[in-house]
């Protein structure tokens, strides 16, 4: 029943209603979308390294809620993923254009859609609002299931021409193999959030994670941890070598002025 109240636009986990996908358009993207920003945290310094930025998106009644549930099916139109990526950017440059100047070890990864990247769509969105000096301070994040395929392949050669750092997210829940893996030209393993939840009360869950950490040296990528939600995770995590975590353990996700008060 969940899914199907999500799939006609109800989102029960926050009690709000998102738009019909038939109701989307480039219009009410630019109008209604909205950026929050989620700390990503150095776990042997405890401090803010940088931040994902998260799409969210404000309904005529005022309340917010995550565009989750209907981000395939944006991500699978062209135009709908650009004005979103798009929309993001602005958000980004709006939001955070002063914060990148004077911190400028701090990263932001933004979600890149492969449809709109693979096709260098957003290099004229970058030079518009002068982002580009920014572009080795910007993350593109693909999911593992999107960088397996050839238009996710060229999505991230693309990023890395412009200079941008690329991320792999949901690391775990793909179908990836070690020589699939060895061909991409990454930075970041980001840990999904469904493995580090059963830290401490699921062996297999902790031995994945001891592999994925032990892969990601062996690449020499960085990696993040997502969804960590207690300290004993975090000790965990730091203990296997894993530098950099994501979660309600700090903060959920933060609007400018919130993350500016924790940089300060």
């Amino acid at each position: 029943m969940a899914s199907l109240l999500v799939f006609l636009g109800y989102d029960p986990s926050t009690n709000t209603r998102l738009p019909l996908m038939s109701a989307i358009s480039r219009h009410t993207i630019r109008s209604s979308v909205f950026a929050k920003y989620q700390p990503i945290i150095n776990l042997s310094t405890n401090r803010i390294v940088g931040c994902e930025a998260l799409a969210r998106w404000r309904a005529d009644d005022g309340c917010e809620t995550s565009i989750e549930p209907v981000i395939d099916e944006l991500e699978s139109q062209e135009d709908l993923a650009l004005e979103l990526t798009t929309c993001m950017f602005t958000c980004l440059k709006a939001d955070l254009g002063t914060l990148l100047i004077e911190h400028p070890t701090f990263s932001v990864s933004v979600n890149l859609p492969p449809i709109v990247m693979g096709k260098n769509k957003i290099l004229p969105v970058l030079e518009k609002l002068g982002l580009m000096p920014h572009l080795p301070q910007l993350t593109g994040e693909i999911t593992e299931r999107q960088a397996l395929n050839e238009q996710g392949r060229e999505a991230i050669r693309q990023a890395r021409q412009l200079g941008a750092r690329v991320a792999i997210d949901d690391f775990g829940t793909g179908q990836s193999g070690l020589q699939q893996l060895i061909g991409l030209e990454v930075d970041t393993i980001k840990i999904d959030q469904s493995f580090i939840r059963q830290l401490g009360t699921n062996i297999a869950a902790e031995r994945l994670v001891r592999g994925i950490a032990a892969l990601a040296t062996i690449l020499k990528v960085d990696i993040v941890a997502e969804g960590v939600e207690t300290a004993e995770q975090a000790s965990f995590l730091r203990a296997i070598g894993i530098e950099k975590g994501q979660g309600w353990l700090w903060s959920k996700a933060l609007n400018p002025t919130e993350l500016r008060e924790w940089l300060s």
